[in-house]
């Protein structure tokens, strides 16, 4: 794109959706120095994403920079490891890129298992598109470069993904759900819960997920196997998971990714708008919200 056609751009903007992890079965850690995931967690899972997001904008500048606002925006780091910068760097490495001033309004917790940082690499990724002309197998590149989570987070589509997030199934015409999603505003650490999981009894290979049937019962049909290790570290997920399976019309709660954010899926969102309030009524200092996972 000419110089001066991208100076007259109006500012770009995107979203990047929750990631929810309706299942995730994990394998054996790889510990073959010699393979290319070595550290790596294989992994079969089934993603949905949520109609709830961060917001990216984007517009010509001197230089490029980051800045964060919204509701969980404080702390968050501007500078070169951020994912977002980290995203630009790895394009502009195989394409020429103009400087950008960059604006994350940061709407979903931090470190709670929806995939936050790797939608925002994967939204910057999606804006870059717009600037740098790379074949499909390079934006996949990139993004599994940036972290397992970013390729699928790309999509941004109902998937099923394996591997360790480089193998990925768009499900399409599965609908979606009602759901909500509750954070009771604990940060967990990915890491640690890996760790405890690993000092488990682990199976070599995850489990196959279901690769048949509606939305509904492909999620009932699995589980998300770091949820036990995420629970003995952060009991009050279990608190969580309790809370929602007993609100009337919920069929399913569980956690997703790493955690700490669960999600309950209902019968209608009627039922799920009801929970949500009475749920935040009750916990006035966790994040609720009412939505819905998949593809409408």
């Amino acid at each position: 794109m000419p110089d001066e056609t991208i100076a007259e751009l109006a500012p770009i903007k995107a979203i990047a959706k929750a990631k929810i992890n309706l299942t995730l079965h994990v394998g054996r850690i790889i510990e073959d120095p010699e393979d290319a995931f070595f550290g790596y967690h294989p992994l079969d899972s089934l993603v949905g994403f949520a109609d709830v997001f961060d917001g990216l904008t984007v517009r010509p500048a001197d230089k490029t920079s980051l800045t964060i606002d919204g509701p969980f925006g404080a702390g968050l780091d501007t500078v070169d490891n951020n994912l977002i910068l980290k995203a630009y760097k790895a394009v502009a490495e195989k394409a020429p890129l103009l400087p950008l001033h960059i604006t994350l309004t940061k709407n979903l917790p931090v470190a709670s298992g929806i995939g936050g940082g790797s939608a925002d690499a994967a939204a910057m990724l999606r804006l870059l598109q717009g600037f740098a002309d790379l074949p499909d197998d390079v934006w996949h590149e990139i993004a599994l470069g940036l972290g397992a989570d970013v390729p699928v987070c790309l999509l941004s589509k109902t998937t099923h993904m394996s591997g360790i997030g480089e193998d990925l199934r768009p499900c399409p015409s599965l609908g979606y759900v009602p759901c909500v999603l509750v954070n009771p505003g604990r940060a967990v650490s990915t890491g640690a819960i890996f760790k405890t999981f690993d000092a488990g009894e682990v199976r070599e290979t995850p489990r196959p997920q279901l690769a048949s049937g509606s939305l509904m019962a492909r999620a009932k049909d699995g589980r998300n196997d770091l949820e036990p290790p995420a629970i003995a570290t952060e009991p009050v997920i279990q608190t969580v998971l309790d809370i929602l399976e007993s609100q009337s019309g919920c069929d399913l709660a569980r956690m997703s990714g790493s955690g700490a954010t669960c999600f309950g899926l209902f019968h209608s969102q009627k039922s799920a708008n009801v929970a949500a309030e009475v749920i935040l009524k009750n916990n006035p200092d966790w994040w609720v919200v009412a939505t819905t996972i998949g593809d409408t």
